[in-house]
């Protein structure tokens, strides 16, 4: 939380020197904005901490890689691709987004994401692999505060589809709910250097099955808080 707040001001003293572009000309790849460009790619991380009921003794961070990239499709339709990758464990979603204008500054867009979730360990004398499907469905508002930075708050749905995790030739069974949580994501995006912008932004995941835990093996039934970074830079 700390990282973030520092961040936060970081990104805040950038208002002061960026420049005033129409919404129209602005890179941005989270805000729900009907699209005016073919593609936009964001290349960035994610830090999820795990919580103590997991951890058992101290919270760890776990970072991962971020690839995002959208499609147009439409005026108000796109495509939603993103890949988190830590090599051993990686997330693919991929899902159509419709957005809106409501006015000047407010926009709405509804989406749904299917992911498929894949990871595996194999040295010296543990084998581990793991693997499922899940499926987001969304809705994000955005609020243009001026026509250099966009605020986005986007909610989602976390579902769960057939989990399968094995201990070398030995399937682990997992008890898992199909609508296992939901997570709530606050995020801005504003110029940054060049002709690239930047994303930051904080994702609250309350969930009983967080995949990147899988190792764990764990079933626990409560939904428990997964805080989460997000930094990317829009190219």
């Amino acid at each position: 939380m700390r990282i973030f707040l520092i961040l936060l001001v970081l990104f805040g003293s950038l208002h002061t020197v960026a420049q005033e572009v129409p919404i129209e000309g602005q890179k941005r790849i989270h805000f729900p904005h009907p699209m005016d460009t073919s593609w936009r790619i964001s290349l960035g991380f994610t830090a999820t901490t795990i919580p103590i009921d997991i951890a058992e003794e101290v919270h760890f961070r776990v970072p991962a890689g971020d690839i995002h990239a959208v499609k147009r499709i439409s005026d108000k339709w796109y495509l939603d691709g993103r890949i988190n990758f830590q090599i051993i464990q990686n997330l693919i979603t991929l899902g159509p987004r419709w957005s809106t204008k409501i006015n000047d500054r407010i926009s709405v867009a509804l989406g749904s994401d299917v992911g498929y979730w894949f990871g595996f360990i194999n040295q010296q004398n543990i084998k581990t692999s793991g693997s499922g499907w899940q499926n987001y469905p969304n809705i994000s508002f955005g609020y243009r505060f001026n026509k250099a930075i966009l605020l986005t708050v986007k909610a989602e749905s976390i579902m769960n589809f057939g989990i399968k995790s094995y201990a070398g030739e030995m399937q682990v069974t997992n008890d898992y709910r199909l609508f296992s949580g939901s997570a709530y994501s606050i995020l801005l995006e504003q110029p940054f250097v060049g002709k690239k912008s930047m994303t930051l932004g904080f994702r609250a995941m309350y969930t009983d099955y967080f995949w990147q835990t899988w190792t764990l093996f764990e079933s626990y039934d409560r939904n428990l808080f997964f805080p989460q970074l997000i930094v990317g830079l829009i190219l």
